[in-house]
């Protein structure tokens, strides 16, 4: 073989493996996407400058076909275990694999990056469809397909407003329980019409 074609055999080579390393490294494996911009902000919440990420938004979409959007105004990576991350302003958006999208706001959330789960808490409100639920908390598990809202739940459908202790819905087979913690009370249910 020619020196030239040994050449171009290398390059060739070469091109062919940083082409799959940047596959391997950015199209496969974990399907979450970030992006940070820094900047300080001082705030209670965060334990100094170096821990405060700000604008967070993360990205990810499991193997049926559900995405999932998260962000907040800032972040705090927890030093310990570094897949949590404690956002503040939260806002995210869930759209299912059949179209529907769930949209959620809260003032605190604590995202799980290694499995998406998130528990939202403060002032949290959750739209879907034609439903608004708000609570104090809620907690999503992305890989479950199951979000539990509790203490002070409100519920309202455009029909009727419904006030429980805890609401626990399957997005896959579309239930829904309400449940109240202490049994010998009762789920309040106002008809709007």
């Amino acid at each position: 073989m020619s020196k030239k074609t040994i050449f171009q055999f290398f390059i060739l080579s070469s091109i062919v493996i940083i082409i799959l390393g940047v596959y391997f490294l950015y199209f496969t494996g974990n399907k979450n996407i970030v992006a940070i911009k820094s900047k300080v902000n001082e705030n209670n919440f965060i334990k100094n400058e170096d821990d405060l990420i700000t604008e967070m938004k993360y990205f990810s979409e499991d193997n049926k076909g559900n995405k999932y959007e998260i962000e907040s105004d800032y972040g705090v990576i927890n030093p310990d275990q570094t897949n949590l991350i404690k956002m503040s302003e939260v806002k995210a958006t869930v759209y299912l694999s059949n179209g529907e999208k769930i949209f959620i706001r809260s003032k605190q959330a604590e995202y799980n990056n290694d499995n998406n789960d998130t528990t939202f808490s403060g002032s949290v409100k959750m739209n879907y469809g034609n439903n608004e639920i708000s609570a104090e908390n809620l907690e999503l598990s992305f890989r479950n397909n199951f979000v539990t809202l509790y203490k002070d739940v409100n519920y309202d459908n455009g029909i009727s407003n419904l006030i429980a202790d805890k609401v626990m819905i399957d997005l896959v087979k579309k239930n829904t329980k309400i449940l109240m913690n202490d049994k010998n009370r009762n789920i309040l249910v106002r008809s709007k019409l």
